[in-house]
């Protein structure tokens, strides 16, 4: 198992940087189509933006290791950590862009003579009516909602027991998974059955974690962001990521992993192949991570 690694300060365009940068250029294509919102300019500016400090150009990589000599431990968490916090913004302009491309167009249809092939019917809309269990209900739901969790909480644990350099290929990991599924997003859009087949109801709508979880998606959910889901991708990458820098962390996370899963589908936010899909995504891109990161870092 890896061991805790001494500090090295963090310089300007590290691995994860110039990942977000290329993103950030491959994303902002969508607005060079017809259905770009009238501010287009604003968002093609920040990605541009930050297309110019993930490449670590002048005189930005100046400023930031200048930054880095004085305040070396400070400026250093700042920047492993600054991705994390981008995961909202760049959640939350995804309509946009999507809709930039195929102006409200969406692949649900696919998706959905898909599942009718694989399994006869629809799953997002048949489980929860097949077992109207309030407990169950409750439980799948939480699961669900512990991907906030899963988000944010293991790299601050593998952080403290396995070092700075555990940290950064964490994070690249993690970021790695979400940008992959967010160019799904913005390309190949699906809303999932949460938009188009009734939500659960009965005795099941009469729980508190069901309600919550309804409120924040209501609140926050971001159109066509349904295939693959990216909550599942996620869970198991962050599992697959625990169990290479700090393996007592990837037993809880693999279980919420798969509650989280089912709990997708149960509550009819997924289809069934969209938690597959995701699943398949993020093992693969927690297994390719580690290659990819040290390749990145040897042409430094």
């Amino acid at each position: 198992m890896p061991q805790p690694t001494t500090f090295t300060p963090r310089r300007a365009g590290e691995p994860v940087d110039r990942m977000l940068a290329t993103y950030a250029i491959i994303a902002a294509t969508a607005l060079l189509f017809p259905h770009r919102p009238d501010r287009w300019w604003l968002f093609a500016l920040a990605h541009l933006a930050a297309a110019f400090i993930g490449f670590g150009l002048r005189p930005f990589r100046d400023a930031w290791n200048a930054l880095v000599a004085r305040w070396p431990r400070a400026i250093s968490a700042i920047g492993d950590l600054y991705p994390l916090a981008l995961v909202p913004a760049l959640y939350s302009e995804l309509p946009a862009l999507n809709i930039s491309i195929w102006d409200g167009r969406y692949f649900d249809p696919v998706i959905i003579r898909l599942e009718e092939m694989l399994f006869g019917l629809q799953p997002s809309a048949e489980l929860a009516r097949a077992f109207p269990l309030l407990p169950l209900s409750e439980l799948l739901h939480s699961a669900y909602l512990s991907y906030y969790l899963i988000i944010f909480v293991p790299p601050f644990l593998i952080w403290w027991h396995a070092g700075t350099h555990a940290l950064r290929n964490a994070v690249f990991a993690l970021m790695l998974t979400f940008l992959a599924h967010y160019l799904f997003f913005i390309f190949l859009p699906v809303q999932g059955p949460r938009y188009l087949f009734p939500s659960p109801g009965g005795v099941l709508a009469e729980g508190r974690v069901y309600q919550l979880a309804h409120r924040i998606l209501e609140a926050g959910s971001s159109r066509g962001a349904a295939f693959p889901s990216s909550h599942v991708g996620v869970a198991v990458t962050q599992t697959l990521v625990a169990w290479r820098w700090w393996r007592p962390l990837a037993w809880p996370v693999g279980v919420l992993a798969v509650g989280l899963a089912l709990g997708a589908v149960y509550g009819g936010f997924h289809y069934a192949i969209d938690a597959i899909a995701g699943a398949v995504l993020g093992a693969t891109l927690a297994t390719v991570a580690p290659v990819l990161y040290a390749r990145l870092r040897s042409h430094e």
